[in-house]
């Protein structure tokens, strides 16, 4: 197949970019001709990838994806098939990587302020246009609560809707030297054997909950508290985290903020827990990630993949969202017996998970669409 994928920005740590290459890999091991139409690609593209750099002159965000969707509509209108990881209208399948617009704005703001702002009007009808009843765009989703809002807002049919289940590459899993890469990233960190590494991957200080995180840690009996490290693994702002940090009663020099890295899986490996409190999280990838390497996590109910750190012995937070649940729970995951058996459940439950196969899925039912 002549294959058009569309994806507004490429970079390589992107959560969902990570989902489109590896789809695009699957695509190109398959013999596929693939074209991805794109307004930037960070990085290398893989051998056979085609990239088209799309140019759109609108200034707001709203407009820069109205315009990208109509160039991208114009661009591929001689491909076999047309497959968009962002909200564009007229492809033959998108990827929904994020939650419904309609039931988050709802949420944040009343119906007649999403009817008098332009931004919320132009995305909430990009978001129409994709996945209303009687579209004819199928829709790959990863938790049953993008399903579930987009039938309650628009209507959309059963049979368009394609479930995805995670999708992790190898390098996420333990592997028989996790134990030495382990001692070798908490050497090169300096943390001793005795100290205990709390684990936020994100790029969004509020979004991720860094915030939250950093109140539970705070609020740790002071022994435990100086046992503990906290890394923010991303692109997170340092401003506020430290901001938080003073409130919180915690010292700098247990705050580590590497920014985005390459070796997220030995920082998985290096850690004790893994806190994701997101107040917006679609999946959360980086939970069955954690997961994979044996790390236990405490995760929001926000999180659609909450219902995977529950299932794996740690916990899915309740919505909604109370600061006092974190405290407690984070105080008790630390102690000594808990945190070993947690630790125990996690890979237990990561050997038997089907954690692997969302980019073959994907490229299957692309290729049964088709034929």
């Amino acid at each position: 197949m002549r294959i058009a994928l569309a994806i507004f920005k490429y970079f390589p740590h992107g959560g969902l970019q990570r989902d489109f290459m590896r789809i695009t890999d699957v695509l190109l091991e398959r013999g596929h001709e693939v074209t991805v139409f794109t307004r930037s690609f960070e990085g290398t593209p893989p051998a056979g990838l085609k990239v088209e750099i799309l140019k759109v002159a609108a200034l707001t965000n709203h407009g820069k994806a109205a315009e990208f969707g109509r160039l991208f509509k114009h661009a591929a209108a001689g491909f076999d098939l047309r497959f968009a990881f962002n909200r564009i209208p007229g492809a033959d399948f998108y990827f929904a990587a994020d939650n419904c617009i309609m039931s988050e704005a709802l949420s944040a703001y009343p119906e007649w302020f999403l009817k008098l702002s332009p931004r919320h009007r132009a995305i909430i009808a990009q978001e129409r246009e994709v996945v209303a009843k009687g579209g004819h765009t199928k829709i790959f989703y990863i938790a049953d609560k993008q399903k579930q809002d987009y039938q309650k807002f628009y209507g959309t049919e059963e049979e368009r809707f394609f479930y995805l289940p995670p999708g992790l590459n190898d390098a996420c899993f333990r592997t028989a030297d996790a134990e030495n890469l382990r001692k070798e990233k908490r050497e090169a960190l300096l943390i001793a054997d005795d100290e205990l590494l709390l684990l936020l991957i994100g790029s969004f200080f509020e979004g991720k909950g860094a915030d939250r995180l950093l109140k539970a840690a705070g609020a740790l009996p002071e022994a435990l508290k100086q046992k503990c490290k906290i890394a923010i693994v991303g692109n997170m702002p340092r401003k506020p985290c430290e901001k938080e940090c003073r409130r919180s009663g915690i010292e700098l020099k247990n705050l580590l903020m590497p920014g985005a890295s390459d070796d997220v899986p030995k920082w998985l490996l290096a850690a004790d827990l893994m806190v994701h409190p997101a107040r917006k999280e679609a999946a959360g990838s980086v939970i069955v990630e954690a997961l994979a390497a044996g790390l236990p996590v405490i995760a929001s109910g926000e999180c659609g993949f909450a219902n995977f750190a529950a299932d794996a012995g740690g916990c899915a937070l309740k919505l909604p969202f109370e600061q006092e649940e974190l405290n407690g729970k984070l105080r008790q995951f630390l102690e000594p017996e808990k945190l070993a058996q947690l630790k125990a459940d996690a890979l237990a439950y990561s050997s038997k998970a089907d954690f692997r196969r969302r980019a073959a899925a994907a490229v299957d039912i692309l290729e049964q669409y088709h034929g």
